[in-house]
């Protein structure tokens, strides 16, 4: 049997992961939940304190307490509850490399003995690329990219975050993730653009089938559902071809020249091209950071208001913080 998992689907948030995600979904041999776990780093830490999770009582405790999660949350929209007990019986061991295949084995129907490649698309574990690869030595990772510009733009208009910062942050993330990746080598981790899979689905796709081993399905290149709620795409289910390049019409000059001045160097060596001429690297401030970090937060609750209510929200913010977020960088 050649390779069956785990796929782990990473990117910055905006970036088309819940696009691709749908796209190799659509490949009878592929699986992956229409949910994003994000805790397993967090798993990785905290397993130790609750002991040896073959003690079924030990694994009750763990269950209630990773319940909390956002996965489990949004899992509820699509599927009844998962038991302890239904989690237990399927754990080939109790690390939490066993922990988590099983859970995400369950969701996607992926038995152990069968060739489907099961996985995740979580764009937050583009920080945990040599954890994932320790827990997993024959992971395959794919790193989405899109243009800092236009997701600069999206993810404004999505939660009216900071544009500098989303550009220095999207910096960080995909200079470590490369570096990472070349480490890695090429049968283990790919990169694609975003461009070049709205441009030209087909190839993107073959080219992703080759990597992961399986043949190409023509049916991959079609979509049975929107995927997006949010931005030019909301409610398309189909790929939207030209949903990039929206900085040229929509982002006003100065903060362009300014986002170039800070990520013009990872634009270059992802392959885009420069809209104003090439300027010295600049790194945003660390104090300027922090407070665009904290105007972020209070927009992102208030952007989730509607939806959890204000003391809910809060509580559920909090909760993904310490779950998905403690103990990263």
């Amino acid at each position: 049997m050649g390779f069956a998992g785990p796929l782990f689907l990473v990117g910055m948030p905006r970036s088309g992961t819940k696009l691709l995600r749908e796209l190799l979904n659509r490949h009878p041999r592929i699986a992956i939940p229409p949910a994003e776990t994000e805790f397993l780093p967090y798993l990785v830490r905290c397993i130790e304190r609750f002991g040896d999770l073959s003690d079924f009582s030990r694994f009750e405790r763990f269950h209630k307490h990773i319940g909390g999660s956002s996965y489990f949350q949004y899992r509820q929209d699509y599927g009844p509850p998962l038991s302890a007990r239904a989690w237990y019986a399927k754990c080939r061991d109790f690390t939490a490399a066993g922990i988590f295949e099983a859970l995400v084995r369950i969701d996607v129907e992926a038995p152990v003995d069968s060739d489907i490649v099961w996985g995740d698309k979580s764009p937050s574990y583009i920080d945990d690329l040599t954890l994932i690869s320790r827990l997993y030595p024959s992971a395959k990772f794919i790193h989405l990219i899109r243009d800092v510009r236009d997701y600069c733009l999206s993810i404004n208009a999505a939660w009216s975050k900071n544009m500098l910062r989303a550009s220095q942050r999207w910096v960080d993330d995909v200079e470590r993730a490369r570096d990472v990746g070349r480490t890695l080598g090429a049968t283990t981790y790919t990169e694609l653009r975003y461009e070049d899979l709205l441009r030209d689905p087909t190839n993107a796709l073959l080219r992703l089938c080759d990597f992961l081993g399986v043949e190409f399905d023509a049916s991959m290149t079609l979509l049975e559902r929107p995927t997006e709620n949010l931005g030019n795409a909301k409610g398309e289910a189909r790929i939207v071809a030209d949903n990039f390049g929206e900085y040229r019409k929509r982002m006003p000059r100065g903060v362009l020249i300014e986002i170039e001045a800070i990520a013009g160097e990872t634009l270059l060596a992802c392959g885009y091209e420069l809209a104003a001429p090439v300027q010295p690297r600049r790194r945003m401030p660390e104090w300027r950071m922090r407070a665009a970090q904290l105007r972020d937060g209070w927009n992102l609750l208030q952007s989730k208001r509607d939806r959890f209510g204000w003391l809910a929200n809060v509580k559920h913010s909090l909760r993904y913080f310490s779950i998905t977020r403690a103990g990263r960088r």
